[in-house]
């Protein structure tokens, strides 16, 4: 019992998560998106070292519970990365796991109804639909079918460092934490 919680430290798979990508980041591998734009890039891009730190949530656009507030949390980090003067050093990503219905055009509708300011969060999901356990696997995000054409999901607020990887996991309506923990790392 104690190597499944990881020592006692953790009681949720999703503590367990946060555990894990903490003592061992993850690289991102080379998956096919599409953007909400229509344009092609590699979820590679954002797995090279780079200046920019990403936050990233996954969700589909027809959520109306968790994904909501992962929405407000993104909108709440891109307010904080314009007033702080982080534009250069901070970006955002959506990551949609209903290639099926999220295509670029809804992908934009969504991004406008959330002021999303594209020079700042993209909104993505996988060319290949093949491509998504790969995603899910890689982020822990677990996606069960409703029943009623939408889904029951888990979720975070990833952190991908300025190396390119997959370090860090909060709860989705806990932004303001994930920022601290950044502005802490660029000051040391």
């Amino acid at each position: 019992f104690g190597s499944v919680t990881r020592g006692f430290a953790a009681v949720t798979s999703d503590e367990v998560r946060r555990i894990d990508l903490e003592q061992s980041p993850r690289a991102l591998p080379a998956l096919a998106l599409v953007d909400q734009a229509g344009q092609d890039l590699s979820l590679a891009d954002y797995g090279s070292p780079s200046p920019y730190t990403t936050f990233v949530s996954l969700a589909y656009m027809r959520c109306q519970t968790v994904c909501r507030t992962s929405a407000s949390g993104l909108a709440f980090l891109q307010q904080q990365i314009r007033d702080l003067g982080l534009k250069g050093q901070v970006r955002l990503l959506t990551l949609s796991f209903d290639p099926a219905n999220d295509t670029p055009r809804v992908m934009k509708d969504h991004a406008r109804s959330v002021g999303a300011d594209a020079a700042l969060w993209r909104t993505a999901t996988v060319r290949n639909p093949h491509d998504l356990p790969a995603l899910l696997k890689l982020f822990g995000i677990v996606v069960i079918p409703d029943g009623l054409g939408g889904y029951s999901h888990n979720s975070a607020l990833f952190v991908v460092d300025n190396h390119g990887h997959l370090a860090r996991a909060y709860d989705t309506d806990r932004p303001d934490l994930a920022l601290i923990d950044y502005l802490r790392s660029v000051e040391q």
